[in-house]
């Protein structure tokens, strides 16, 4: 089975994070694809036709990461048909910030606004996000687990 997992940081929160779900989901038999949302449209997202991860921080007071604004505003305008994705969201933000976890919150509510299906609800994660992860993983791989049949229970 594959996964995507798309990232989109600046301060590279995100990258570790997306290189530790590839690096658990290799020991699971999962062939993990990491893509950086800075290279990426949403003419390939609609391509997918694998399970896709996005994490994603928000910048400043809710703002996409700077090298990931040509995205966000591509998939915030879009009107392509996502019925076929399923999807999770992990979002990075500071809670020092009233517009907390914006990026994720958006970009989770525009893949279900064009038919993509959650399988875990998006998690949004603090300054603490190492401890959050962790708990976020087991759900995460047991959803992998109980929706595909791979990954850890």
């Amino acid at each position: 089975m594959k996964l995507t997992v798309l990232y989109g940081t600046e301060t590279g929160n995100s990258e570790g994070l997306a290189k530790k779900v590839a690096a658990k989901g290799e020991k699971n038999g999962v062939t993990v694809d990491l893509v950086d949302l800075s290279d990426y449209s949403v003419e390939k997202l609609a391509a997918i036709q694998n399970p896709v991860l996005v994490i994603i921080s928000t910048w400043d007071d809710g703002a996409p990461p700077p090298t990931c604004v040509d995205f966000c505003d591509e998939l915030f305008a879009a009107s392509v048909d996502l019925s076929h994705l399923e999807y999770a969201v992990l979002a990075l933000g500071d809670n020092e910030y009233m517009q907390f976890c914006e990026c994720g919150k958006k970009v989770d509510a525009k893949l279900a606004a064009l038919g993509a299906k959650a399988v875990l609800p998006r998690t949004d994660m603090g300054a603490d996000f190492m401890v959050t992860y962790i708990g976020w993983s087991k759900d995460f791989w047991k959803a992998m687990k109980d929706v595909y049949g791979v990954g850890a229970a």
